[in-house]
């Protein structure tokens, strides 16, 4: 079951991510995001789910 995140916790989320983006260092932080999509899609366990979120990370990008 996909269930949306609240704003306030998204924004939190954004805050969470720019803060460790900052502790890891400009060098590390494609590692670091990498990491983070790794582990998130194991816990989410879901491959078309984790598929359908990289193609809407894309959009406006390339």
């Amino acid at each position: 079951m996909n269930v949306a995140m609240k704003f306030e916790d998204l924004e939190k989320v954004y805050d969470l991510l720019a803060e460790a983006i900052d502790r890891v260092g400009p060098d590390n932080e494609a590692i670091f995001l990498s990491k983070v999509c790794l582990v998130l899609s194991h816990k989410i366990g879901d491959l078309d789910l984790v598929e359908e979120s990289i193609k809407a990370g894309e959009q406006n990008i390339v």
